[in-house]
């Protein structure tokens, strides 16, 4: 079947106004957020309901097409993006949200925004705790397939953590709820938490059912100001060892800080690192809870420390991290992302790695993450996709995750693989002495997904 024969198929079975197909469509869904990987599709299917999915399912295993299921396109590492054409399904119509105040739930569509999803809850007092940096555009159902974390993560984890059940087509178009609706559930294999994170390998997820936490009573925020990477990044691991268990902690270093204050003219003082760390509880609390933050901070000499409880310099401070990405990609035409994650205790290795491998390489590469958790990521700042700089660039970021794993940490830590790490999934797996759960994962994949034509090339080969 020709490329001309499934438009004109898809278009019987679900409409013309669904079915994109005009070179600019194609050229537009060739690319994800990461701008380095590109591949590009036969056709696009818009999907607004799981009837929809269901059909281009059955449709795709019949005939052995490939389908790679899409959000809003802001992966880093390739994970939307064709390995060789296919149909491409676009979920960003499938935007319903119910709140379930009673039961303390919420369900999303899997082309509902993070951010709505977490705007609704707050209409009846709960947030959504899954925060990622791209909440203003990315979907739930791309976030839950890359078990997508963000700036709470440090206390609420990942997707996969406050998931609770999810609806998932399968190639063939039969659709199974997977999990249930309550916070604890023993039912055999969780199979569920095998979607989270599965890069629309083995299933479409269509909707899914999430723990919701309530608002805060107050936040306060601080922002602590370092002229030492490592003294930065002790004081997070002290945080952590001491045990307090801040709603956000993070950490940037001076590339980062240089980037947004030229952007958002936000007066950051030229320092080598800050940390920016969300303090919430009752309004009484809060004094106290930010006099100890203000106390670990100046053991490990922070020269600065900027408090905030109202609203306005709460979102000033706020710019200094949510603005890092766009900052960044203001100052280079291309950047190279890096995602790792460390044990805490590790946390001023990296950073001073990051730094000694950024002379090395003689490239700039800017760290920035949500460091309570251990997680990092670098911006490897670049002018082009070829060339002696793209290959040091791209050696660099390769270099930064080994180095992670030496230290006992991971080399993707909420991105994904995609088709930017499988040779470091590799690595980690083997370092780890087990590589027989790449075998497994493909087993895995060969009984959801026999034909293979679900996301081909993501993930393993």
């Amino acid at each position: 079947m020709d490329v001309n024969e499934i438009v004109g198929k898809l278009r019987e079975l679900l409409g013309p106004e669904k079915v994109l197909s005009e070179p600019e469509d194609i050229y537009v869904y060739g690319y994800d957020s990461s701008i380095v990987y590109k591949g590009y599709p036969w056709v696009i299917v818009r999907a607004y309901s799981t009837e929809d999915v269901v059909k281009v399912l059955k449709f795709a295993d019949e005939y052995v097409i490939p389908v790679i299921p899409r959000g809003a396109g802001t992966s880093l590492t390739g994970g939307p993006i064709p390995v060789n054409g296919g149909i491409i399904l676009d979920l960003s119509g499938m935007r319903k949200i119910r709140v379930d105040v009673d039961d303390g739930i919420v369900e999303a569509e899997a082309g509902a925004i993070v951010d709505e999803v977490d705007k609704e809850c707050r209409k009846y007092g709960f947030m959504f705790p899954i925060d990622p940096a791209s909440a203003e555009v990315a979907t739930i159902g791309g976030t839950l397939a890359n078990d997508g974390g963000g700036m709470r993560g440090a206390r609420y984890g990942t997707m996969r953590n406050v998931l609770l059940s999810v609806e998932v087509v399968l190639p063939g178009g039969k659709v199974i709820q997977l999990g249930s609706p309550v916070y604890k559930q023993a039912l055999g294999y969780e199979l569920a938490q095998l979607i989270a994170g599965s890069e629309g390998t083995l299933g479409v997820i269509t909707k899914a059912t999430f723990k919701i936490v309530p608002l805060p009573e107050k936040i306060g925020r601080i922002l602590a100001f370092f002229n030492d990477v490592e003294d930065a990044a002790k004081a997070i691991f002290t945080i952590r060892r001491r045990g307090l268990n801040p709603l956000i902690l993070e950490f940037m270093d001076d590339i980062t800080l240089q980037a947004v204050d030229a952007v958002y003219k936000l007066g950051l003082p030229q320092a080598k690192a800050a940390v920016l760390a969300d303090v919430d509880g009752p309004s009484e609390a809060i004094d106290r809870f930010i006099n100890t933050f203000k106390g670990i901070f100046k053991e490990y000499n922070a020269f600065r420390i900027d408090l905030a409880t109202d609203p306005d310099e709460m979102n000033r401070i706020y710019m200094a991290r949510k603005g890092a990405y766009p900052a960044l990609s203001r100052l280079y035409p291309v950047v190279i992302i890096g995602d790792i994650c460390v044990p805490l205790s590790k946390l001023p290795n990296i950073v001073k790695a990051i730094k000694d491998i950024s002379k090395k390489y003689e490239i700039p590469i800017a760290a920035v993450g949500h460091a309570g958790d251990g997680n990092l990521h670098t911006f490897t700042g670049l002018h082009s996709t070829s060339g002696d700089e793209w290959e040091r660039g791209y050696k660099a970021n390769d270099e930064i995750a080994l180095i992670a794993l030496e230290l006992g940490g991971s080399v993707s830590a909420e991105h994904g693989i995609g088709m930017q790490k499988k040779y470091l999934l590799e690595r980690e797996l083997k370092t780890r002495r087990s590589e027989y759960a790449l075998e497994l994962m493909k087993s895995i994949k060969k009984l959801f997904d026999p034909k293979g034509i679900l996301n081909p090339g993501k993930l393993f080969d």
